[in-house]
């Protein structure tokens, strides 16, 4: 799965790459190909990324609730009969 948030939640986070490698046992390597979507993240790497940041998995992979469709916007009404006077 691409982490297209991780960038932004390990600024935010105010930590280095470095740093956040430390923290996760992870290599330099991984996180940043990681952060340029070279490679897809196995889930116990999100896990530990989430963890040491503090931060959900949504905001790593970089959706919100808020870019969710609402059920208003996702819902079609069928089209009504129309009423052909003969």
């Amino acid at each position: 799965m691409k982490l297209r948030g991780l960038r932004q939640v390990r600024q935010r986070s105010d930590l280095s790459i470095s740093q956040l490698a430390e923290l996760t046992g992870l290599r330099r390597e991984t996180i940043t190909h990681l952060e340029h979507g070279k490679e897809d993240a196995q889930p116990y790497v999100m896990r530990r990324l989430a963890a040491a940041l503090g931060a959900s998995m949504a905001d790593l992979v970089g959706v919100s609730v808020l870019d969710a469709p609402s059920p208003a916007e996702s819902f079609t009404a069928a089209p009504e009969p129309s009423s052909a006077a003969s």
